[in-house]
């Protein structure tokens, strides 16, 4: 089968916002998604809070330059989709932190949100133009705009299901993390508001990426806001996805079914593809097994399957100990993978986008951009003879 490239976006044609980009994209192939932003600014030297928060602190010039430098790191490495850095806003750190004149001037989400769309697309425009004069293919990188889970509100609790915290029990390990589904559907009401989505539209983003879902409860709110914006959705052309975070290869974060959340994505027509990110490397080729099933008992194939880990090292959720110098811990799960190796395996099980979540560099990208790019070659090769 030949691809379809000519659906897509070119520098030339500017922004086609619809949901074919990223299906019409993949088309018998695997893509390429970028890597961890706030891994990135670290290794930059951006601290560690900033670098949390930097979505919030575009105003300082030093983190807008950091946020942009990332964006063309993974650009460079040769991504076909690229994250902008809206997973979440703490809209307080614009006045605590930099200690802004007045209340008047912290932003509001919206606002936030255009900041951080706007210069992931100015990223892509400058790496566009610096590339159309070394090479013949022009195809604009696809845009995904992250929204973080509801767990991301919670203090001092990290997203990700690989961490350890001051105690030993995780009193938000358990459905809807403890808070009631009004909590948790105000929340997605706000990151999902009508002006959002029309923004996000007209900025050429391809889909919206609900990262590091770890819960049933919320699975089902995602998708039944999503159902409520059908119309809306489909008039602006924005795909979905909803990436979960595992605790284990049967369970997410919470502790209930992956099958049970794939399910409910399964039944969501607004939902163009489901996966999993930040989440133990070892684990990823069961739960692919799990979706893959599940979506077959759900006649829901045509849906696509990304799968964007974490390096397997745990997260230390707590203030560090006399010794410990890092919040990232390696572990046993972390020290024999490789992550553009991993991604072959990943693809025959099924999995249709690749990329990393945290700790996962622009140097391990590029090796994984080369891998797919080599998959690719052959499998097309194949289907031409």
């Amino acid at each position: 089968m030949k691809d379809i490239d000519c659906l897509c976006v070119s520098i030339m044609s500017g922004f086609i916002p619809s949901t074919n980009n990223l299906l019409c994209r993949v088309n018998n192939r695997c893509l390429a998604l970028d890597g961890g932003v706030g891994t990135a600014l670290n290794q930059l030297g951006v601290k560690e809070n900033d670098a949390w928060n930097a979505p919030s602190l575009l105003s300082d010039p030093y983190i807008r330059e950091s946020v942009k430098s990332v964006h063309l790191s993974f650009l460079k490495c040769g991504v076909d989709i690229l994250s902008a850095n809206t997973y979440s806003f703490d809209v307080s750190v614009t006045y605590a932190d930099y200690k802004l004149k007045d209340l008047s001037s912290v932003k509001t989400h919206q606002e936030l949100v255009s900041e951080n769309l706007e210069l992931a697309n100015e990223a892509i425009d400058q790496f566009m133009v610096d590339r159309s004069t070394k090479m013949n293919n022009n195809l604009r990188p696809l845009l995904a705009m992250p929204i973080a889970s509801f767990a991301s509100t919670i203090t001092a609790r990290c997203s990700t299901a690989n961490r350890e915290l001051k105690d030993e029990v995780d009193h938000h390990r358990c459905e809807g993390y403890g808070f009631t589904a009004s909590d948790i559907r105000s929340y997605f009401e706000g990151r999902l508001n009508d002006d959002v989505l029309r923004f996000a539209g007209k900025s050429g983003v391809a889909t919206l990426a609900f990262e590091t879902v770890g819960d049933l409860l919320e699975v089902e709110i995602i998708c039944d806001i999503l159902s409520e914006k059908a119309d809306l959705l489909e008039e602006v052309g924005l795909g979905t996805w909803i990436a979960l975070t595992c605790g284990t290869s049967e369970t997410v974060d919470t502790g209930g079914s992956i099958a049970a959340c794939v399910e409910k994505m399964a039944k969501c027509p607004q939902v163009t593809c489901v996966g999993v990110n930040c989440t133990e490397p070892h684990l990823i080729t069961p739960i692919l097994e799990t979706i893959k099933r599940v979506l077959s008992d759900c006649d829901a194939e045509n849906k696509l399957i990304v799968v964007y880990p974490n390096s397997g090292e745990t997260y230390i959720s707590r203030e560090l100990k006399e010794g410990e110098t890092d919040h990232w811990k390696m572990t046993s799960a972390c020290k024999d993978w490789n992550l553009a190796n991993a991604a072959l395996e990943w693809i025959e099980s099924g999995a249709n986008i690749i990329g990393g979540c945290c700790r996962i560099n622009a140097v391990s990208i590029a090796q994984l951009v080369e891998n797919i790019k080599k998959h690719n070659r052959e499998h097309l090769s194949r289907h031409e003879l």
